[in-house]
């Protein structure tokens, strides 16, 4: 499988598991608690490095800028899904969970889903930008050298 394919579908389980644990927060009734949205950037971090990792590491030669963008699209891929699961589930399942978003300080008051989804969108692919830049410069010693910056 190529890269491209690849980080599709390490990105479609990246946001699996972003929901899954948005979802558990919710059970455990810690959506509000805003500190643990730390977790999803550890998720994105576990995502990348697993793309990353079995991609250069099974010996696929690739360029240091085919990770790089494998790592963002794999991003890309998981924060445009995770935020399609958050509209379905605050158009359909908790049409007040908009409140908790504003409840937690950092975005303010009387905000739309539009708005929030948009920031959620800026935060999740500014985090893959340098998840995956991080990543690059770790991996890049198994690039070959013509591959390598």
């Amino acid at each position: 499988m190529n890269i491209m394919k690849k980080s599709i579908v390490y990105g479609l389980l990246t946001a699996l598991a972003l929901v899954v644990y948005f979802l558990i927060m919710k059970v455990l009734g810690l959506e509000t608690n805003f500190y643990l949205r730390i977790f999803n950037f550890v998720i994105i971090v576990a995502g990348v490095y697993a793309l990353l990792s079995s991609t250069i590491k099974s010996g696929n030669n690739i360029s240091y800028f085919e990770g790089f963008g494998a790592g963002f699209r794999l991003t890309l891929t998981s924060v445009i899904v995770f935020l399609a699961f958050l509209g379905l589930y605050t158009h359909y399942i908790d049409p007040s969970f908009i409140e908790v978003l504003e409840q937690t300080g950092i975005w303010g008051s009387n905000i739309s889903l539009g708005q929030a989804a948009f920031a959620i969108f800026i935060e999740g692919m500014a985090s893959g930008v340098v998840i995956s830049f991080a990543w690059m410069q770790y991996f890049k010693k198994y690039l070959s050298p013509k591959n390598s910056i």
